[in-house]
């Protein structure tokens, strides 16, 4: 749905969750910064993005070898039951495009493909 300014990287395409879903769960970047996430979303941080379509080619691959991940998080709107999660996976390196159509993995195969994750943040 946009863009966001993150440090040395300059500006990255944000993928939502769900383009080919009736029940899509949007995500909002109201500013260069910020993503704010609801209930059931999901975003994923990308090289490029193409507006209703999901390729593992436009995925962010980070290499993190030698260098700080640092960011900030507001939990003041999570509400009960709410998993605010920030993790990294190996999506660009997924040519599978999973039960959830937009090659997602995870170590708990949530989609039906299994990849390794590192949990950064898993709160409330």
């Amino acid at each position: 749905p946009g863009e966001i300014q993150v440090g040395d990287l300059g500006s990255v395409s944000i993928i939502p969750t769900g383009w080919k879903s009736p029940n899509m769960v949007p995500i909002r970047l109201p500013d260069t910064k910020t993503i704010v996430p609801r209930m059931g979303a999901r975003g994923y941080f990308a090289d490029k993005c193409t507006a209703g379509e999901y390729s593992n080619e436009q995925y962010m691959a980070l290499n993190l070898l030698g260098k700080t991940l640092r960011f900030t998080t507001s939990l003041s709107g999570a509400g009960c039951g709410c998993n605010a999660a920030f993790y990294l996976v190996s999506m660009r390196q997924n040519p599978l495009p999973s039960d959830c159509f937009d090659h997602y993995c995870d170590a708990n195969n949530v989609c039906g493909v299994s990849c390794p994750e590192i949990d950064i943040m898993e709160a409330n």
